[in-house]
């Protein structure tokens, strides 16, 4: 039993109210399989040791090929735009086809996706700022929070939480050092500011 549908190709007007159309045939149709649901497992207590070596930076990602994980790493202009920098497959042989199967426009606009909903979570935060009275500790847990939500985004993280939060970035560069004094961050890398 074959299937028919019918394509509108006009519009009806006053004196031919009947629309005009194309019959097609539905099994002649060339359909596209939708594209499998990608995943963005959460980091935390997931024990993959892969995604710990290769450090924060690196997303993990299921459901690009069908039974591995693979991880993806973005980089971040600081007008928000992102740029596929790093792609890591593990334990999967790789070939020709598979890299080829591997959809690079896809994972770049899923990067692009995350960093445009980080920047309009950005946006409306709080301004970061010490309030009087405030316990040093709590204050470095919320130093921390903002400097990690903000290098998901920018290379210059200290420099947009001083543009967001309306702060000099000296003042900003103090917290920072302060909540990696108290444990609420790991210690700087030597050469990369931050």
């Amino acid at each position: 039993m074959s299937s028919a549908r019918i394509i509108n190709t006009g519009s009806a007007l006053a004196d031919n109210p009947a629309p005009t159309g194309t019959v097609m045939n539905v099994s002649e149709e060339k359909r596209t399989p939708p594209a499998p649901r990608w995943t963005f497992p959460k980091r935390e207590g997931s024990g993959d040791k892969t995604w710990a070596r290769l450090g924060d930076e690196w997303r993990a990602l299921d459901g690009v090929i069908e039974g591995h994980r693979i991880y993806v790493k973005w980089t971040y202009t600081d007008d928000g735009r992102s740029h596929l920098s790093g792609l890591h497959l593990s334990d999967v042989p790789i070939t020709a086809d598979l890299l080829r199967a591997i959809q690079v426009g896809r994972l770049e606009n899923a990067g692009q996706n995350m960093a445009n909903a980080m920047l309009d979570f950005l946006n409306d935060l709080i301004p970061l700022r010490r309030e009087k009275g405030e316990d040093p500790d709590a204050f470095a847990d919320r130093v921390a929070k903002y400097y990690k939500m903000f290098s998901g985004i920018s290379s210059k993280p200290a420099k947009m939480i001083s543009e967001t939060s309306g702060v000099p970035l000296a003042t900003v560069h103090g917290w920072i050092r302060e909540a990696r004094l108290r444990g609420k961050l790991p210690p700087g890398k030597r050469g990369k500011a931050g």
